[in-house]
């Protein structure tokens, strides 16, 4: 499976349906992980509160492992190293996702004082 990232038309490149799938899974079990790993941090009283948070860090997972795995193929990476990417988005969603915050609001702020 090839990535093609970079190529002389202005057209938008679409992945192959397998390339996204696998970065998609492999951003869920990151999720998974995650729960998991922060579990007996979480005070949850039932199995619904369970499953929903579970869920939650599934889907944010799968949302950081998409922007991971983005960027990775915007550099060249090769498809190992956007399968690399994507699982590190996907256990460390929230502070990736609070780092990337942080940038834009100061990205933000450096304009805004132009």
């Amino acid at each position: 499976m090839a990535i093609p990232n970079h190529l002389p038309t202005t057209e938008v490149v679409l992945l192959e349906i397998e390339i996204l799938l696998t970065v998609v899974a492999i951003g869920a079990w990151g999720g998974f992980v995650s729960y998991f790993i922060r579990k007996e941090k979480q005070s949850e009283k039932n199995a619904y509160q369970c499953i929903t948070h579970c869920l939650v860090q599934v889907v944010i997972s799968c949302f950081t492992s998409f922007l991971l795995s983005a960027i990775a193929i915007e550099q060249g990476f090769s498809f190992n190293m956007v399968l690399l990417a994507a699982g590190l988005g996907g256990v460390f969603a929230a502070p990736i996702l609070k780092i990337l915050g942080e940038r834009v609001k100061k990205y933000i702020n450096d304009v805004n004082v132009r």
